[in-house]
Protein backbone atom coordinates (compact mmCIF):
# COMPACT_ATOMS: atom_id res chain seq x y z
CA UNK A 1 0.00 0.00 0.00
CA UNK A 2 1.07 3.58 -1.22
CA UNK A 3 2.06 6.00 1.91
CA UNK A 4 0.66 9.85 2.63
CA UNK A 5 3.19 12.32 1.93
CA UNK A 6 2.81 14.80 4.49
CA UNK A 7 3.95 17.82 4.46
CA UNK A 8 4.18 20.13 7.99
CA UNK A 9 3.49 23.86 7.80
CA UNK A 10 4.18 26.76 10.41
CA UNK A 11 4.99 30.07 10.09
CA UNK A 12 8.41 31.32 8.12
CA UNK A 13 11.34 31.16 11.06
CA UNK A 14 9.54 29.29 13.28
CA UNK A 15 11.87 27.39 16.11
CA UNK A 16 12.36 24.41 16.23
CA UNK A 17 9.93 23.27 19.18
CA UNK A 18 6.84 23.97 16.60
CA UNK A 19 8.05 20.76 15.16
CA UNK A 20 8.60 18.71 18.25
CA UNK A 21 6.16 15.67 19.04
CA UNK A 22 4.44 16.41 15.55
CA UNK A 23 4.87 12.52 15.14
CA UNK A 24 2.82 11.82 18.01
CA UNK A 25 0.36 14.19 16.99
CA UNK A 26 0.35 12.47 13.18
CA UNK A 27 0.68 8.46 14.87
CA UNK A 28 -2.88 9.81 16.43
CA UNK A 29 -4.67 9.70 13.08
CA UNK A 30 -2.22 7.25 11.15
CA UNK A 31 -0.30 4.59 11.49
CA UNK A 32 3.78 5.43 11.06
CA UNK A 33 4.23 2.85 8.51
CA UNK A 34 1.20 4.87 6.37
CA UNK A 35 2.61 8.38 5.73
CA UNK A 36 6.35 9.76 5.30
CA UNK A 37 6.99 13.56 5.75
CA UNK A 38 7.97 15.32 2.96
CA UNK A 39 9.01 18.92 1.61
CA UNK A 40 7.70 18.66 -1.89
CA UNK A 41 4.67 17.25 -3.86
CA UNK A 42 2.76 16.11 -0.50
CA UNK A 43 -0.78 14.51 -0.32
CA UNK A 44 -1.40 16.31 3.28
CA UNK A 45 -1.08 19.75 4.65
CA UNK A 46 -0.36 19.10 8.31
CA UNK A 47 -0.93 22.83 9.77
CA UNK A 48 0.99 23.30 13.05
CA UNK A 49 0.41 26.98 13.79
CA UNK A 50 -0.92 30.35 11.69
CA UNK A 51 1.26 32.07 9.36
CA UNK A 52 1.51 28.96 7.79
CA UNK A 53 -0.96 30.33 4.73
CA UNK A 54 2.03 31.26 2.24
CA UNK A 55 4.55 28.15 3.05
CA UNK A 56 0.97 25.93 2.30
CA UNK A 57 0.39 27.96 -1.37
CA UNK A 58 4.09 26.97 -2.73
CA UNK A 59 3.99 23.12 -2.37
CA UNK A 60 0.64 22.66 -4.04
CA UNK A 61 -0.18 22.43 -7.49
CA UNK A 62 -3.64 22.39 -9.64
CA UNK A 63 -3.47 18.79 -10.57
CA UNK A 64 -3.75 17.01 -8.01
CA UNK A 65 -6.15 16.39 -4.36
CA UNK A 66 -4.84 17.51 -1.22
CA UNK A 67 -6.07 16.98 2.84
CA UNK A 68 -5.98 20.18 4.77
CA UNK A 69 -5.98 19.64 8.65
CA UNK A 70 -5.70 21.81 11.61
CA UNK A 71 -6.49 21.55 15.17
CA UNK A 72 -7.96 24.48 17.41
CA UNK A 73 -3.82 24.80 18.37
CA UNK A 74 -1.87 28.08 17.71
CA UNK A 75 -4.24 29.08 15.46
CA UNK A 76 -3.32 25.95 12.69
CA UNK A 77 -7.16 26.13 11.87
CA UNK A 78 -7.36 29.13 11.08
CA UNK A 79 -4.47 29.11 8.64
CA UNK A 80 -5.86 26.05 7.07
CA UNK A 81 -9.72 27.84 6.62
CA UNK A 82 -7.31 30.50 4.71
CA UNK A 83 -5.60 27.95 2.42
CA UNK A 84 -8.86 26.19 1.91
CA UNK A 85 -10.34 29.25 0.57
CA UNK A 86 -7.15 30.36 -1.51
CA UNK A 87 -7.45 26.48 -3.24
CA UNK A 88 -10.93 26.63 -3.86
CA UNK A 89 -10.93 29.98 -5.62
CA UNK A 90 -8.07 28.36 -8.08
CA UNK A 91 -10.32 25.29 -8.35
CA UNK A 92 -8.06 22.93 -6.38
CA UNK A 93 -9.82 19.91 -4.96
CA UNK A 94 -9.28 19.58 -1.23
CA UNK A 95 -11.03 18.25 2.13
CA UNK A 96 -10.36 20.52 5.43
CA UNK A 97 -10.17 18.04 8.40
CA UNK A 98 -10.06 18.78 12.25
CA UNK A 99 -7.68 17.06 13.83
CA UNK A 100 -9.37 16.85 17.09
CA UNK A 101 -12.62 15.26 15.11
CA UNK A 102 -13.39 11.10 16.02
CA UNK A 103 -13.82 10.79 12.40
CA UNK A 104 -10.36 12.17 10.89
CA UNK A 105 -8.57 9.23 11.46
CA UNK A 106 -11.29 7.06 9.30
CA UNK A 107 -11.47 9.63 6.74
CA UNK A 108 -7.51 9.44 6.42
CA UNK A 109 -7.48 5.69 5.79
CA UNK A 110 -10.08 5.95 3.61
CA UNK A 111 -7.84 8.56 1.57
CA UNK A 112 -4.36 6.18 2.40
CA UNK A 113 -6.92 3.13 0.54
CA UNK A 114 -7.97 5.99 -2.34
CA UNK A 115 -4.48 6.63 -2.96
CA UNK A 116 -3.41 3.11 -2.87
CA UNK A 117 -5.95 2.48 -5.73
CA UNK A 118 -5.50 4.93 -7.74
CA UNK A 119 -1.96 3.82 -7.60
CA UNK A 120 -2.51 0.82 -8.49
CA UNK A 121 -4.99 1.41 -11.37
CA UNK A 122 -1.92 3.17 -13.15
CA UNK A 123 -0.49 1.32 -16.65
CA UNK A 124 -3.48 -1.57 -16.02
CA UNK A 125 -4.35 -2.91 -19.32
CA UNK A 126 -8.08 -3.11 -19.68
CA UNK A 127 -9.29 -5.65 -22.72
CA UNK A 128 -12.11 -4.95 -25.09
CA UNK A 129 -13.12 -7.61 -27.08
CA UNK A 130 -14.69 -6.94 -30.10
CA UNK A 131 -16.37 -3.77 -29.47
CA UNK A 132 -18.83 -1.88 -26.85
CA UNK A 133 -21.57 -3.06 -27.76
CA UNK A 134 -24.59 -0.89 -30.06
CA UNK A 135 -27.02 -0.24 -27.39
CA UNK A 136 -24.76 0.87 -24.99
CA UNK A 137 -24.90 4.78 -26.65
CA UNK A 138 -24.09 6.47 -23.24
CA UNK A 139 -21.17 4.01 -22.32
CA UNK A 140 -17.76 4.91 -24.41
CA UNK A 141 -15.22 6.20 -22.35
CA UNK A 142 -12.62 7.89 -24.71
CA UNK A 143 -9.67 6.03 -24.31
CA UNK A 144 -7.63 8.85 -24.03
CA UNK A 145 -9.80 10.24 -20.91
CA UNK A 146 -9.67 6.92 -19.50
CA UNK A 147 -5.86 7.20 -19.63
CA UNK A 148 -5.85 10.68 -18.13
CA UNK A 149 -8.47 9.67 -15.42
CA UNK A 150 -7.35 6.13 -14.28
CA UNK A 151 -4.20 5.81 -15.94
CA UNK A 152 -5.98 2.49 -17.44
CA UNK A 153 -5.02 1.71 -20.81
CA UNK A 154 -8.01 0.25 -23.49
CA UNK A 155 -6.72 -2.70 -25.23
CA UNK A 156 -9.00 -3.31 -28.19
CA UNK A 157 -8.71 -6.65 -29.82
CA UNK A 158 -11.04 -7.66 -32.59
CA UNK A 159 -13.46 -10.81 -32.90
CA UNK A 160 -11.35 -11.39 -36.37
CA UNK A 161 -8.29 -11.28 -34.56
CA UNK A 162 -9.10 -14.49 -32.55
CA UNK A 163 -9.23 -18.23 -32.78
CA UNK A 164 -12.68 -19.14 -32.84
CA UNK A 165 -13.20 -20.88 -29.33
CA UNK A 166 -13.85 -24.51 -31.04
CA UNK A 167 -10.12 -24.65 -31.70
CA UNK A 168 -9.52 -24.43 -28.09
CA UNK A 169 -9.44 -27.19 -25.04
CA UNK A 170 -11.94 -27.15 -22.61
CA UNK A 171 -11.00 -25.98 -19.57
CA UNK A 172 -10.81 -28.58 -16.72
CA UNK A 173 -10.50 -25.58 -14.31
CA UNK A 174 -13.59 -24.30 -15.56
CA UNK A 175 -15.61 -27.56 -15.64
CA UNK A 176 -14.40 -28.64 -12.00
CA UNK A 177 -15.61 -25.44 -10.67
CA UNK A 178 -19.17 -25.81 -12.30
CA UNK A 179 -18.99 -29.38 -11.46
CA UNK A 180 -22.57 -30.83 -9.99
CA UNK A 181 -24.46 -27.75 -10.90
CA UNK A 182 -27.60 -29.03 -12.92
CA UNK A 183 -25.09 -30.88 -15.22
CA UNK A 184 -25.71 -29.03 -18.62
CA UNK A 185 -23.34 -29.45 -21.36
CA UNK A 186 -20.64 -27.12 -20.61
CA UNK A 187 -18.20 -28.14 -22.80
CA UNK A 188 -18.58 -24.96 -25.70
CA UNK A 189 -18.35 -22.41 -22.76
CA UNK A 190 -15.07 -24.24 -21.53
CA UNK A 191 -13.79 -23.35 -24.58
CA UNK A 192 -14.76 -20.10 -24.42
CA UNK A 193 -13.17 -19.86 -21.34
CA UNK A 194 -10.06 -21.24 -22.75
CA UNK A 195 -9.82 -18.79 -25.01
CA UNK A 196 -10.50 -15.68 -23.04
CA UNK A 197 -7.93 -16.76 -20.63
CA UNK A 198 -5.32 -17.39 -23.47
CA UNK A 199 -6.20 -13.81 -24.82
CA UNK A 200 -6.02 -12.35 -21.11
CA UNK A 201 -2.00 -13.58 -20.91
CA UNK A 202 -1.42 -12.86 -24.80
CA UNK A 203 -1.93 -9.49 -23.91
CA UNK A 204 -1.19 -9.04 -20.53
CA UNK A 205 -4.58 -7.79 -19.11
CA UNK A 206 -5.56 -6.75 -15.96
CA UNK A 207 -9.78 -7.11 -16.88
CA UNK A 208 -11.46 -7.64 -19.84
CA UNK A 209 -15.17 -6.64 -21.50
CA UNK A 210 -16.46 -8.34 -24.08
CA UNK A 211 -18.95 -8.08 -26.91
CA UNK A 212 -20.76 -10.88 -26.06
CA UNK A 213 -23.79 -10.98 -28.82
CA UNK A 214 -21.80 -11.54 -31.98
CA UNK A 215 -20.96 -15.34 -30.77
CA UNK A 216 -24.13 -15.63 -28.95
CA UNK A 217 -25.67 -15.26 -32.48
CA UNK A 218 -23.32 -16.67 -35.05
CA UNK A 219 -22.72 -19.89 -32.70
CA UNK A 220 -25.48 -20.07 -29.73
CA UNK A 221 -22.34 -19.89 -27.20
CA UNK A 222 -22.34 -17.66 -24.10
CA UNK A 223 -19.42 -15.69 -21.83
CA UNK A 224 -21.80 -15.60 -18.93
CA UNK A 225 -20.55 -18.39 -17.62
CA UNK A 226 -16.73 -17.26 -17.97
CA UNK A 227 -16.89 -13.71 -17.22
CA UNK A 228 -18.48 -14.82 -13.61
CA UNK A 229 -15.87 -17.67 -13.08
CA UNK A 230 -13.06 -14.72 -13.57
CA UNK A 231 -15.09 -12.24 -11.68
CA UNK A 232 -15.26 -14.78 -8.86
CA UNK A 233 -11.29 -15.58 -9.11
CA UNK A 234 -11.15 -11.40 -8.42
CA UNK A 235 -10.40 -10.88 -12.02
CA UNK A 236 -13.01 -8.65 -13.63
CA UNK A 237 -14.68 -9.09 -16.31
CA UNK A 238 -17.66 -7.45 -17.87
CA UNK A 239 -20.02 -7.74 -20.25
CA UNK A 240 -21.36 -6.08 -23.73
CA UNK A 241 -17.80 -4.05 -24.32
CA UNK A 242 -19.13 -1.37 -21.86
CA UNK A 243 -16.07 0.28 -20.81
CA UNK A 244 -17.58 2.31 -17.96
CA UNK A 245 -18.86 -0.53 -16.29
CA UNK A 246 -15.37 -1.88 -16.68
CA UNK A 247 -13.73 0.91 -15.62
CA UNK A 248 -15.71 0.83 -12.32
CA UNK A 249 -15.19 -3.14 -11.98
CA UNK A 250 -11.51 -2.67 -11.48
CA UNK A 251 -11.67 0.51 -9.39
CA UNK A 252 -13.81 -1.63 -6.88
CA UNK A 253 -11.68 -4.32 -6.83
CA UNK A 254 -8.90 -2.26 -6.28
CA UNK A 255 -11.00 -0.75 -3.76
CA UNK A 256 -12.31 -3.42 -1.39
CA UNK A 257 -10.82 -6.88 -2.53
CA UNK A 258 -14.35 -7.53 -4.47
CA UNK A 259 -14.80 -7.69 -8.23
CA UNK A 260 -18.59 -5.70 -8.49
CA UNK A 261 -21.57 -7.14 -10.10
CA UNK A 262 -22.50 -5.59 -13.54
CA UNK A 263 -26.29 -5.53 -13.31
CA UNK A 264 -29.00 -3.89 -15.27
CA UNK A 265 -31.66 -1.50 -14.32
CA UNK A 266 -34.87 -3.26 -14.54
CA UNK A 267 -37.77 -1.02 -12.83
CA UNK A 268 -37.02 2.02 -10.88
CA UNK A 269 -39.68 3.60 -8.56
CA UNK A 270 -40.23 4.73 -5.07
CA UNK A 271 -41.94 1.79 -4.19
CA UNK A 272 -38.90 -0.51 -5.64
CA UNK A 273 -35.83 -1.03 -7.81
CA UNK A 274 -34.79 -4.14 -9.81
CA UNK A 275 -31.75 -5.06 -11.01
CA UNK A 276 -30.61 -8.31 -12.67
CA UNK A 277 -27.82 -9.78 -14.83
CA UNK A 278 -26.25 -12.84 -15.92
CA UNK A 279 -22.67 -12.76 -14.72
CA UNK A 280 -22.45 -12.41 -11.43
CA UNK A 281 -19.38 -14.43 -9.64
CA UNK A 282 -20.56 -17.55 -7.51
CA UNK A 283 -19.54 -16.60 -4.40
CA UNK A 284 -21.88 -13.28 -4.24
CA UNK A 285 -24.93 -15.71 -4.42
CA UNK A 286 -26.59 -18.56 -2.19
CA UNK A 287 -28.31 -21.64 -4.60
CA UNK A 288 -26.75 -21.49 -7.75
CA UNK A 289 -28.39 -22.68 -10.70
CA UNK A 290 -27.06 -22.85 -14.37
CA UNK A 291 -29.44 -21.12 -17.05
CA UNK A 292 -29.70 -20.22 -20.34
CA UNK A 293 -28.40 -16.93 -21.03
CA UNK A 294 -32.14 -14.24 -20.75
CA UNK A 295 -32.02 -12.42 -23.98
CA UNK A 296 -31.71 -15.37 -26.35
CA UNK A 297 -32.46 -18.88 -24.47
CA UNK A 298 -29.22 -19.94 -25.35
CA UNK A 299 -26.14 -21.38 -23.58
CA UNK A 300 -25.01 -20.82 -20.34
CA UNK A 301 -25.86 -18.15 -17.46
CA UNK A 302 -25.88 -17.83 -13.43
CA UNK A 303 -29.06 -17.97 -11.67
CA UNK A 304 -28.88 -17.37 -7.86
CA UNK A 305 -29.89 -15.65 -4.46
CA UNK A 306 -27.64 -12.32 -3.71
CA UNK A 307 -26.58 -13.41 0.05
CA UNK A 308 -25.91 -10.11 1.78
CA UNK A 309 -28.70 -7.62 2.84
CA UNK A 310 -26.69 -4.39 2.34
CA UNK A 311 -25.26 -3.24 -0.71
CA UNK A 312 -23.81 -0.41 -2.46
CA UNK A 313 -24.79 0.64 -5.91
CA UNK A 314 -22.31 2.90 -8.06
CA UNK A 315 -21.49 3.71 -11.49
CA UNK A 316 -19.50 6.21 -13.50
CA UNK A 317 -20.83 8.33 -16.39
CA UNK A 318 -19.06 8.03 -19.79
CA UNK A 319 -16.71 10.87 -19.02
CA UNK A 320 -15.70 10.08 -15.72
CA UNK A 321 -17.08 13.69 -14.50
CA UNK A 322 -19.89 11.79 -12.51
CA UNK A 323 -21.12 9.21 -10.25
CA UNK A 324 -24.13 7.58 -8.82
CA UNK A 325 -23.52 5.95 -5.01
CA UNK A 326 -26.16 5.24 -3.14
CA UNK A 327 -26.30 1.89 -0.23
CA UNK A 328 -29.33 0.25 0.40
CA UNK A 329 -31.11 -3.23 1.80
CA UNK A 330 -32.30 -5.56 -0.83
CA UNK A 331 -35.68 -6.72 0.20
CA UNK A 332 -36.58 -9.13 -2.67
CA UNK A 333 -34.94 -11.84 -4.87
CA UNK A 334 -37.43 -12.68 -7.02
CA UNK A 335 -37.65 -15.36 -9.97
CA UNK A 336 -39.07 -13.07 -12.81
CA UNK A 337 -38.49 -14.87 -16.16
CA UNK A 338 -38.53 -11.57 -18.25
CA UNK A 339 -35.22 -10.38 -16.90
CA UNK A 340 -31.66 -11.61 -16.49
CA UNK A 341 -31.23 -14.80 -14.53
CA UNK A 342 -29.73 -13.34 -11.31
CA UNK A 343 -32.56 -10.83 -9.65
CA UNK A 344 -32.90 -8.33 -6.56
CA UNK A 345 -35.23 -6.11 -5.22
CA UNK A 346 -34.24 -3.02 -3.60
CA UNK A 347 -35.83 0.41 -2.23
CA UNK A 348 -33.87 3.65 -2.57
CA UNK A 349 -34.73 7.32 -1.28
CA UNK A 350 -36.99 9.53 -3.31
CA UNK A 351 -33.51 11.83 -4.21
CA UNK A 352 -31.90 8.64 -5.47
CA UNK A 353 -34.91 7.78 -7.67
CA UNK A 354 -35.39 11.14 -8.82
CA UNK A 355 -31.80 10.38 -9.63
CA UNK A 356 -32.05 7.34 -11.51
CA UNK A 357 -35.12 8.74 -13.35
CA UNK A 358 -34.32 12.33 -14.43
CA UNK A 359 -30.40 12.27 -14.16
CA UNK A 360 -29.63 8.57 -15.14
CA UNK A 361 -25.67 8.12 -16.06
CA UNK A 362 -26.54 4.80 -18.16
CA UNK A 363 -28.14 1.34 -17.72
CA UNK A 364 -25.22 -1.22 -16.14
CA UNK A 365 -25.00 -0.40 -12.59
CA UNK A 366 -22.35 -1.95 -10.13
CA UNK A 367 -23.38 -4.08 -7.00
CA UNK A 368 -21.34 -4.84 -3.84
CA UNK A 369 -22.25 -6.71 -0.91
CA UNK A 370 -21.87 -4.65 1.82
CA UNK A 371 -21.37 -0.48 2.68
CA UNK A 372 -19.03 1.16 0.65
CA UNK A 373 -19.87 4.30 -0.63
CA UNK A 374 -17.86 6.45 1.52
CA UNK A 375 -15.00 4.92 0.44
CA UNK A 376 -16.52 5.16 -3.10
CA UNK A 377 -16.97 8.72 -2.73
CA UNK A 378 -13.95 9.48 -1.23
CA UNK A 379 -12.18 8.03 -4.47
CA UNK A 380 -14.76 10.16 -6.93
CA UNK A 381 -13.59 13.50 -5.18
CA UNK A 382 -9.94 12.85 -5.20
CA UNK A 383 -11.08 11.56 -9.25
CA UNK A 384 -12.59 14.93 -9.45
CA UNK A 385 -15.89 13.31 -9.80
CA UNK A 386 -18.98 14.68 -8.81
CA UNK A 387 -21.41 13.11 -6.49
CA UNK A 388 -24.73 14.37 -6.55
Amino acid sequence: MARLKIKLLAFKGAPDAVFENTDKQIQKLIASENYVLVDDNPDVLFFLSGGSEMPATEVVTPDRFYMLIGSTHNNSYASATEVKAWMNARGIPSLLLDEEESDTRTVLENFLKVRSALENLKEKRAGLIGNVSDWLISSAIDDTVLKEKTGIQLIQIPWEKLKHFSEFEPSETFLNAFDGHNNPDLEDTARVYTMLNETIATNTLDAITVECFPMVKKDGVTACLPLAKFNNDGFPAGCEGDITAITGMMLGKELTGLVPWIANTNKISNEVCVFSHCTIAPCLIDNMEIKTHFETGMGTAVEGDFKNDIITIFRFDHALSKAFVATTKIIGRPKSPTACRTQIEVQLSEREVNLLQENPLGNHHLILPGDWSELIRMACRVMGVQVP
